[in-house]
């Protein structure tokens, strides 16, 4: 299986000071095993925290020894919820760590969620306790047997002994089989980057979190932004009803999100408060789970008339308020209904993240930025000053909002601060410094209050109005509380501007001597890019030599084979006429000694002859004794002369017929000899 997308580059952590959450202790081996050892050699201190209700495997410790971890730093959390964020937070003041690794949740495992979780509480638990924290840290998620949505990988290839010496040293088939499969993984994850030393062989990915991305999410809304798939909450069927005024006029995309977050909350006895203020009747989709109280008002009443109108029309014990621009996390109603229910608050409040929203051309709206700029327990005192509870974030006793009055409706704006100050004057409120809804600005869009509302030219003057209207409340001691709370937050704001300048000149120092650092790697790598062209170009030629020369050695081979066949060839050939000619010479043998046979029958034949002649010879002697016999016996003599010729001629033919067949026989086999040798 290939990765369609392009390769990836790798790039480095640097650390300090590294703080590990593992559901498991396993968990730290087998997801960020090698940025372990990577950050151990840099020589940071690295404490890993694991949930005491997961059990210890046997083999685990040693195989962290393995990575170079030593046993005293792994700390385990107590199971209740309680005693981990107590456990946190002292090891993270103890340890002040500047990174903190906990587990992605790709692979949907409970112990992972909940140790995702856990981090959650801890960052809540560090926001109420932020003077004891020295610095933010920075969050890296790992992926443990199964890939998450990453933005950074990390290159492990060097220490891939440790890792697997590290893996084989725990026990258990479970175990090995993750094990084996941590390390596929990072192989596999491997195939997909790019390094410029060249191909990695273990890769390890992590998603970047910053403390505000945790800060400024609820639980639900942290797992869906990381796409983990949580499932909503437990319902809560039970409870006091609350009814939720969401004031609209002609945004009816941005209001179908608002019901929708309403609709997902956990909460469910709940009436919507539809007021629609002098606009076009607003869209509710069918089988919406909430009963819909619409109030249509025929002119636009303003934000004070619309939100009085919905006041008005509300039947519920308690009232909360969601603009149609807004949203509600999951726990946001559940939540606040908490923090009233059996505590003795008529008034309370949690907080609110601020989003702000751009145009991205293809993607349309989006989240740029999120801050949490309105966090403070409840000082009605602060309050106569500033307005710090967004509306949203708030729940009220509607009883009390009878007794309070209604809103101004001759405020353009801040008739919410206005309320909640008479509010602040009838009981106090309750503040849990939790994020549970959104507060959202669009740049660009249609709101009464932009990215930057002291920037309205009217917004000094509408605060002053409430101010003072509430004049009578503001005597010296209110006012010197009020300022001493301000001195004192203005002190710590200038010594944090402070630290931060430092800090901030540090960084400058520390970027312009990276940009030097980068200068220098710039020349070094163009230098090297000219040498890698010129080593290209080197190399291309050479490789057309070698093109060359083996299209060459293809040739030779071929002609060599085809010679070697010619050879072979010929090898028979040479193989077939040397038994031919041992064939022929046998035969040359053979009629050698016919011929000898023959000439023993000539010489045989030649001394008969001999003989023969010799007694003719004594014939012809005795013819002239016997003359007078042989012309007596003449009759005789002609036939003995007869059979002489006869005698002579058959010599002679046997002489010739023999003298030609041994020539004919030694000719033609010569001939044949002849013929296979030109052939």
């Amino acid at each position: 299986m290939t990765d369609p997308t392009p390769p990836r580059s790798v790039g480095r952590v640097d650390a300090r000071s590294v703080l590990v959450l593992a559901p498991r202790p396993e968990d730290a081996l087998l997801g960020c095993g090698g940025l372990l050892v990577d950050l151990l050699a840099q020589g940071a201190s690295v404490v890993v925290t694991t949930l005491e209700s997961q059990p210890t495997v046997e083999g685990v410790p040693p195989a962290l020894q393995a990575l170079g971890l030593r046993l005293d730093s792994l700390v385990r959390l107590p199971p209740s919820a309680g005693g981990q964020k107590a456990s946190f937070l002292e090891e993270l003041i103890r340890t002040s760590p500047d990174l903190v690794l906990a587990p992605g949740l790709a692979d949907g495992d409970g112990s992972r969620r909940e140790a995702l979780t856990v981090l959650w509480n801890w960052v809540a638990e560090l926001r109420r306790a932020s003077d004891r924290v020295r610095e933010p840290f920075s969050v890296l998620l790992y992926a443990v047997d199964s890939p998450i949505r990453a933005d950074l990988w990390v290159d492990v290839s060097v220490h891939e002994g440790e890792l697997l010496a590290a893996t084989q040293a725990i026990e258990g088939p479970g175990l090995q089989r993750q094990a084996e499969a941590s390390i596929a993984l990072r192989r596999y994850q491997a195939s997909t980057v790019s390094t410029q030393q060249g191909s990695a062989t273990l890769v390890e990915a992590y998603r970047r979190l910053s403390f505000g991305d945790l800060a400024t999410r609820s639980p639900a809304q942290l797992l869906n932004w990381l796409e983990a798939s949580p499932g909503p909450p437990p319902p809560v069927e039970s409870g006091p009803l609350v009814s939720v005024i969401v004031r609209t006029r002609d945004r009816p995309a941005l209001l179908a999100e608002a019901l929708t977050s309403l609709a997902e909350g956990s909460y469910r006895t709940v009436e919507i408060v539809l007021v629609n203020d002098g606009g076009v009747a607003p869209r509710v989709a069918e089988g919406y789970p909430f009963p819909v109280n619409r109030v249509e008002l025929k002119e636009n009443r303003g934000r004070a008339g619309a939100a009085q109108a919905g006041v008005e029309a509300a039947t519920g014990d308690y009232v909360c308020f969601l603009d149609d621009d807004d949203l509600a996390a999951p726990e946001h109603l559940a939540t606040l209904v908490g923090l009233v229910s059996g505590t003795g608050f008529r008034v309370a409040y949690t907080d609110a993240a601020v989003a702000v929203y751009g145009v991205t051309p293809g993607a349309g709206w989006t989240c740029r930025e999120r801050r949490i700029p309105y966090s403070r327990d409840f000082d009605p005192d602060y309050l106569l000053l500033d307005n710090y509870i967004p509306l949203n974030t708030l729940i009220v006793e509607r009883a009390l909002l009878a007794e309070v009055g209604p809103f101004d409706e001759s405020l353009p704006f801040f008739e919410d601060w206005d309320l909640l100050i008479r509010l602040s004057a009838l009981a106090p409120f309750h503040h849990l410094a939790s994020v549970t809804c959104e507060y959202r600005h669009f740049r660009g869009g249609r709101q009464v209050f932009g990215e930057r509302p002291s920037e309205r030219e009217d917004f000094l003057g509408v605060k002053a109005r409430v101010i003072e209207k509430h004049r009578d409340r503001l005597g010296p001691e209110v006012l010197s509380r009020a300022i001493s709370v301000l001195r004192r937050e203005f002190v710590a704001e200038q010594e944090a501007r402070t630290e931060a300048q430092t800090r901030l000149s540090g960084l400058v120092a520390e970027t312009q001597r990276l940009y030097r650092e980068e200068a220098a790697l710039h020349n070094a790598v163009a230098l090297q890019d000219r040498h890698l062209r010129d080593n290209f170009a080197e190399m291309a030629r050479l490789n057309a030599e070698d093109g060359r020369a083996r299209a060459e050695e293809t040739r030779l081979r071929e002609v060599i084979a085809d010679q070697t066949s010619h050879l072979q060839r010929a090898y028979g050939e040479i193989s077939r006429l040397t038994a031919d000619l041992e064939s022929l010479n046998t035969e040359v043998a053979r009629l050698h000694a016919e011929a000898a046979r023959e000439a023993a029958d000539i010489e045989r034949l030649t001394a008969e002859l001999a003989r023969a002649a010799a007694e003719t010879g004594r014939l012809y002697g005795e013819e002239a004794r016997l003359d007078a016999a042989v012309r007596a016996q003449g009759a005789e003599l002609s036939k003995a002369h007869a059979e002489i010729a006869r005698l002579n001629g058959e010599v002679a033919e046997l002489i010739t017929r023999l003298e030609e067949g041994l020539f004919t026989k030694v000719a033609r086999r010569l001939g044949r000899l002849g013929r296979r040798f030109s052939s």
